[in-house]
């Protein structure tokens, strides 16, 4: 097998012979199919996850770094120890979805709900700020030194709050995820499996998804992120 950095400097894929076998012999376009399976399989980009080097460099410059792209917070949840904390209302896990393939909790920052408006005729959503925020990550993570990715919708929304208040309460290893659940649902799908095709496909770092900001700093790193549109997405009432 080539190493990973030969596998993300090839432009093109160079099919092996197809071995001639009982079960393919008679129809060789399955086993060049399967061939192709196998290579699509095990084929990673540089600076994307799971290349050892990227790997390694989050695993090295988080937490301190502060805020960590998509390919970096999959590295740090699936390799370094850090637990997703959705801090999204439940009410959009549940409307728009939720990150899967990764240990993840959600403790929103924002408590959400929703009710019939005799006014607008229809179902309206509301939030407000969730006073518990702090009390319950102390009491499901007790550690001050819990490393924690932290995650809202966008980056931006909750995120910030939530890194604040964290930050305030002692807590050591936290980092934010630019681009939150909107960016990561790009990359990888329901099940934790990288997207290669289909709408949601992109290259994180075309749009300089590195760039990132300190929890202290004036937050640029989640301003930078695009606001996404997801199916589903409450509007709350405060939003309009």
């Amino acid at each position: 097998m080539l190493p990973v950095k030969a596998l993300a400097s090839h432009s093109a894929l160079v099919r092996p012979p197809v071995p001639s076998c009982p079960r393919t012999a008679s129809r060789p376009h399955l086993g060049v199919r399967r061939q192709l399976h196998s290579q699509r399989q095990v084929r990673v980009w540089a600076g994307e996850w799971p290349d050892q080097e990227l790997i390694d460099q989050a695993l090295e410059e988080f937490p301190d770094k502060g805020v960590a792209n998509t390919e970096e917070g999959r590295a740090l949840v699936s390799n370094g120890g850090y637990t997703y904390l959705d801090v999204r209302p439940t009410i959009e896990l549940d409307q728009v979805g939720k990150v899967n393939g990764v240990k993840m909790v959600n403790i929103p920052v924002m408590n959400g709900g929703a009710k019939w408006s005799s006014e607008k005729k229809k179902k309206v959503f509301f939030k407000k700020e969730n006073p518990d925020f702090v009390s319950q990550v102390e009491k499901k993570f007790p550690d001050k030194d819990t490393k924690l990715l932290i995650g809202c919708s966008d980056g931006r929304r909750y995120a910030m709050d939530a890194l604040m208040a964290l930050d305030e309460a002692g807590y050591t290893n936290i980092v934010g995820l630019k681009g939150g659940f909107f960016g990561w649902y790009r990359a990888f799908d329901n099940k934790g499996v990288r997207r290669r095709f289909g709408e949601y496909a992109e290259d994180m770092y075309a749009r300089g998804a590195g760039d990132s900001a300190g929890i202290h700093s004036s937050g640029a790193g989640f301003n930078r992120s695009d606001f996404v549109e997801f199916p589903g997405m409450p509007e709350y009432e405060d939003d309009e």
